[in-house]
């Protein structure tokens, strides 16, 4: 196995809670990162479809990163796994590390962010008549069934509920520095986001006009 070194960058908080989420469960945190990242550049690649990310939106993806004092981290991952990622990064000019940083956002699942994507803080019940496979009783069997996709449950709740992608599914704004991919109209100062201002501002006049519009007068009929 060709390993190769791979540096990105991250919020310190975000990466000390996940190291010692890794070091309680006696996780290698680098052969576990080179396995999901394996499997979720696949799953990157679906969420975007045809997507790419503008010029505008990587600089302020970037920007935003920058201003969460991310510091950088190094691991070990397979020459295979960081070509794969290389290549995603290149054909659809994301951030590499927003992605990255998403992806231990997810894996770390925290409450707060289970709430807001509306999933379930515990699975099982009727849960599993919704396609979802049941957890194995065998301890080992069940890691191993964790391990092959650990984001099963969330990405399946998020599919049903937001129809979209864990990659691709709107997060809080105050997150955007783990945004794999923004609409230009979404990105502060574009053109493209003042235009959608503008069209929403105009919306918002016209349904008060309308709310504030003088209700025409209905004459009573004279009672013979």
């Amino acid at each position: 196995m060709n390993l190769q070194k791979i540096s990105f960058k991250v919020p310190p908080a975000l990466w000390q809670n996940f190291a010692a989420q890794a070091n309680g469960l006696f996780l290698a945190r680098a052969p576990f990162l080179n396995h999901m990242i394996a499997r979720e550049t696949r799953e990157l690649v679906a969420d975007l479809g045809e997507r790419r990310l503008s010029v505008r939106a990587k600089r302020y993806i970037s920007g935003m990163l920058k201003k969460q004092d991310a510091k950088s981290v190094n691991i070990e991952v397979e020459q295979t796994t960081a070509a794969a990622l290389n290549h995603v990064v290149r054909e659809r000019n994301i951030v590499r590390d927003a992605f990255l940083c998403r992806l231990i956002i997810f894996l770390r699942g925290s409450d707060t962010l289970l709430k807001y994507l509306g999933v379930p803080r515990v699975v099982g019940g009727g849960l599993l008549r919704d396609g979802l496979e049941p957890m194995p009783s065998s301890p080992l069997k069940a890691m191993e069934s964790v391990r092959d996709d650990p984001l099963s449950y969330i990405r399946h709740h998020v599919s049903e509920t937001w129809e979209s992608g864990i990659y691709t599914v709107p997060l809080p704004r105050t997150l955007d520095w783990a945004a794999c991919f923004l609409e230009d109209k979404d990105v502060p100062g574009t053109r493209a986001q003042k235009d959608d201002q503008r069209k929403t501002a105009e919306m918002f006049d016209l349904l008060e006009r309308d709310a504030f519009a003088k209700a025409p007068s209905i004459k009573r009929r004279r009672a013979k």
